[in-house]
């Protein structure tokens, strides 16, 4: 074996370039999920839907939260099956199609009972691609960059948020209902460019190396194409062997896959616990209500007129796409820790500022434009820390913890955690204001302190380790390292010999 000399170009190596490449390709399942998240934001504010269809109160957290209930139910019953069995690659294609649908009931919906079909049947597809995303981007990259590709999750998110606040400063101009359901049914155009390109990216070799065991020179061809290196490289050869070492020791100590284990294994608990709660603690921030209900949050503020309320959307929305820019850029440098503790602390500074203003200056009773102005920058503030914090890093934990075996059971189960606490929030928001008013301010304040305490107490390191070695972090031994042990692979030449047994095996 020999070390492939890899020519860099602006610091980057072909290979790392070829991961963003096919790493960004998959994400436009992601801009697709961030424009139907912030088209509704600008739909559930349109007098015309409102009237068409009576939303008012609960009603309102009814629309705002069925695609949360889809999503909660695709990833705990179905979205795993899809990509276990068929496939990252193809599990792009069928979730897209089923999102497509739920995306006809509600662009031609005529009675309150479609848009909620609908809105569960999109949230179902959602659940599929964007679990199925984050588990991909994991899989295809190397430690070294797998923050960074994995945060292309929720930076493709912003880009299909922004994409649609802009949309949605032009389908509000269009007369009647056709403004709601013209700027609905233009999710077809990220989703019908998904299903075409879901056949243009390499499958990932640790679902192939899962679901086709005895098909390892398969595995080696494609970890050798995603690499850009030859199948005889060194790099390639050990990245391989831990692939089949850590493989291989669950199949000789821990058995097939079986539900039963799954679910009583603490070692899997525990990875559950911190890929749940870290999905969770985004979204319990309150942040996706404030994206969700924006415009008639900016209205309550006193910037009354529609138009102005949507550009503030629009405003919001790039700086979002900023702040995961820049987490997208260093979140491989200064680690998973320190970025979620900085979301954290300021969401919980962001707050109490927020309700603080509120209380001194209670709009439209006491409207101060100033104060407005402020709350509007603190609102901004939080999303962006959001959307630069503990939105990525809530998919690079939940990607990273789980065993190859196991991943797509674990992210899917992860988000649920997510879209679950997504589905209270969105659904009491609209009655807790009309209840406490801006005292909801503070209660945020408590869960998000709550929240910061738990990640500097007892959150884990996970920058810059294997898939394969990461289970030192939750099951106190390395598989990969025990395997070697085991099987005294101690020279190139007995981690060959190793192989070639393992294989020959197989093919018997």
């Amino acid at each position: 074996m020999t070390r492939t000399p890899q020519p860099t170009f602006l610091g980057q190596t072909k290979a790392s370039w070829y991961i963003y490449w096919i790493c960004a390709v998959a994400s436009i399942a992601n801009i697709f999920q961030g424009f139907d998240s912030g088209i509704y934001s600008i739909i559930i504010s349109d007098s015309r839907f409102i009237d068409y269809f009576n939303v008012s109160g609960a009603r309102s957290g009814v629309v705002a939260s069925m695609v949360n209930l889809g999503n909660v139910i695709g990833n705990l019953l179905i979205a795993w099956w899809f990509i276990a069995y068929l496939g990252r690659c193809h599990a792009f294609a069928l979730g897209t199609i089923i999102l497509l649908v739920g995306v006809a009931l509600q662009a031609g919906a005529v009675a309150f009972a479609m848009i909620v079909v609908g809105r569960i049947v999109a949230g179902i597809g959602t659940a599929i691609i964007g679990t199925n995303l984050a588990a991909y981007q994991a899989e295809v990259s190397s430690p070294l960059i797998r923050g960074r590709v994995v945060s292309f999750v929720q930076l493709s998110y912003q880009v299909g948020v922004l994409i649609a606040y802009c949309v949605g400063l032009g389908t509000v101009k269009i007369h009647g209902e056709d403004s709601w359901r013209v700027a609905t049914a233009l999710q077809v155009i990220p989703g019908v460019i998904l299903i075409i390109a879901s056949f243009t990216i390499p499958e990932s070799p640790r679902w192939i190396l899962e679901r086709y065991p005895a098909q390892k020179a398969r595995v080696l061809k494609q970890l050798s194409k995603i690499r850009c290196l030859p199948e005889t490289d060194e790099d390639v050869q050990q990245e391989y062997l831990e692939l089949v070492a850590a493989h291989q020791y669950r199949l000789e100590n821990e058995g097939a896959f079986t539900w039963r284990h799954f679910l009583t294994s603490n070692s899997m608990w525990k990875r559950i616990a911190y890929g749940m709660a870290t999905m969770a603690l985004g979204q319990i921030s309150g942040v996706g209500a404030l994206m969700l209900y924006g415009v008639l949050i900016f209205q309550g503020l006193g910037f009354s007129t529609t138009t102005l309320s949507l550009l503030l959307n629009v405003v919001s929305g790039v700086l979002c796409l900023g702040a995961t820019a820049i987490t997208t850029g260093g979140v491989d440098k200064w680690g998973r820790r320190i970025t979620l503790i900085t979301g954290s602390a300021l969401m919980v500074i962001s707050y109490i500022i927020i309700g603080a203003l509120a209380d001194a200056y209670p709009a439209p009773a006491h409207f101060n434009k100033g104060a407005a102005i402020v709350q509007v920058m603190f609102i901004y503030i939080i999303e962006m820390a959001y959307s630069g914090a503990l939105g990525p890093c809530a998919w690079i934990y939940a990607s990273e913890i789980f065993p190859s075996d196991v991943r797509d059971k674990g992210v899917n189960i992860s988000q649920s955690g997510q879209q679950m606490t997504t589905l209270w929030i969105n659904q009491a928001w609209p009655v807790m204001f009309d209840n406490v008013g801006h005292n909801a301010y503070y209660i945020l304040v408590g869960i998000n302190l709550l929240g910061l305490i738990s990640v500097v107490l007892f959150w884990p390191e996970t920058k810059g380790i294997s898939l394969e070695h990461m289970d030192r972090l939750f099951d106190g031994f390395d598989r990969v390292e025990a395997y070697k042990e085991t099987h005294r692979l101690t020279t190139q030449e007995d981690e060959k010999r190793v192989l070639e047994e393992v294989e020959g095996m197989e093919r018997s």
